[in-house]
């Protein structure tokens, strides 16, 4: 009895480290990104060069799966540290660049692009040690905690990044980044994580390409995965780029709210996402594989409001009443994406062997995340032309996830629970 109960608070502290680890490494890479976005706009004056250095540092995703493979062929910890390590080093060189002045544009640039590689490798390899630290049970509130820091990321991380840089400046925002780093990478080292490293002979490159080939097969292959895969791209390509193009544009040019109700109506929505994200655990319970496309249903059904709260008829009667119908239905859509989402990659975790882990979850995450941004050049373009009409993009937005919430219904029918 003493031996279990000494197992579960081992694994239990094993996996307050990860958490707090992962807490310090996404916020300090965010933080870190933003801060050098802002030094990017003020050394050059041009919104345009801004966005496009923020957009390419985070093409690394494509990646990703080379970073699965990386994860099951050798030992995930290790790999995990040393990215932290190899972030430290990045900062610290990129602070000697700034305290010699030669911080151009190119170098921050390639700073930019190094961090998001970093990034785009850490997430398959953390993906796959979660089972390991975490009960089949636990899963979802595990995942669910993990996603919950990266979403508080995007809230928190600008506001202090902002902060700093105008309160401290570039250089000391480098020196706190690289100190945090490697301390990170300290902490990490103390996480106990069952060892997975496989013996190769032969070329490396080669061996990753036979495992990358392998990992790709086994996904395409095995039918709930597969079939998993195909919804989260869908959702990822009609719901997640609503959230970053069609939210800010609906609150801040369809509803012309103030800069002050804006700030609080995309808060509150962010806020939302985070709530789902810890809420998975409790209500993983009632959510299994046979009634996956009722959630789906659900969501789609909360579109209809958010499209009336578009519509002149809701219009004409100011700002605070389709502002408040937008909040009524978006919370809880938002909450809902975040829980299908981590309910997905969760069953997907269960079900895959451990030498699969790592190449399954990055190949899942990149496909996803790629969907995103053609979906949010739609989502432009569809501003653009319904601009006077977004009640009628909204709607085109409900048909495409009711269809999703239809085609899960006859994926999963045969599917048992996991």
């Amino acid at each position: 009895m003493d031996t279990t109960r000494n197992s579960i608070y081992q694994t239990s502290f094993n996996f307050f480290k990860l958490v707090i680890g992962q807490a310090v490494s996404v916020f300090g890479t965010s933080l870190l990104r933003f801060a050098l976005s802002l030094y990017i706009l003020d050394i050059t004056g041009r919104a345009d060069i801004y966005a496009t250095l923020f957009a390419i540092s985070s093409l690394p995703v494509l990646f990703s799966p080379i970073a699965g493979a990386l994860a099951d062929r050798f030992n995930r910890k290790t790999i995990m540290v040393g990215l932290d390590i190899a972030n430290g080093c990045f900062s610290s060189l990129l602070l000697v660049a700034f305290l010699i002045n030669q911080s151009s544009l190119i170098i921050i640039t390639v700073a930019m692009i190094l961090f998001g590689f970093v990034g785009a490798m850490d997430t398959p390899v953390v993906s796959a040690i979660i089972p390991s630290l975490a009960s089949k049970d636990k899963l979802e509130s595990a995942n669910g905690i993990l996603q919950g820091i990266q979403s508080l990321s995007g809230i928190v991380a600008p506001i202090l990044g902002g902060l700093l840089y105008s309160i401290i400046g570039m250089n000391n925002i480098l020196i706190i980044t690289s100190v945090v780093f490697f301390l990170t990478a300290f902490l990490e080292t103390r996480i106990l994580v069952p060892k997975n490293e496989s013996s190769f002979s032969g070329s490396i490159f080669k061996v990753l390409a036979e495992d990358l080939k392998e990992g790709f097969h086994y996904t395409l292959t095995h039918s709930f995965i597969r079939k998993t895969m195909l919804i989260s791209v869908g959702l990822n390509f009609a719901l997640t780029p609503l959230f970053i193009v069609g939210v800010p544009y609906i609150l801040r040019i369809t509803m012309n709210l103030s800069t002050g109700l804006y700030g609080v109506g995309v808060g509150i929505i962010e806020f939302a996402t985070i709530l789902g994200a810890l809420l998975v655990g409790f209500v993983s319970k009632k959510l299994n594989v046979s009634n996956f496309y009722l959630w789906i249903l659900f969501i789609s059904v909360l579109l209809i409001p958010i499209a009336l709260s578009c519509s002149p008829l809701i219009l004409n009667y100011g700002t605070l009443q389709p502002f408040s119908l937008f909040l009524i239905s978006g919370v809880p859509l938002s909450a809902c994406l975040s829980i299908v989402s981590i309910f997905a990659i969760s069953k997907v975790q269960k079900i895959t062997p451990s030498k699969n882990l790592g190449k399954v979850m990055a190949i899942i995450l990149a496909t996803a995340q790629c969907a995103a941004p053609m979906g949010q050049i739609l989502y432009g373009f569809g501003f653009e032309v319904f601009q006077d009409s977004v009640y009628i993009l909204i709607a085109i937005t409900f048909i495409a996830t009711l269809s999703l919430s239809i085609l899960s219904h006859i994926l999963y029918r045969n599917e048992e629970d996991i």
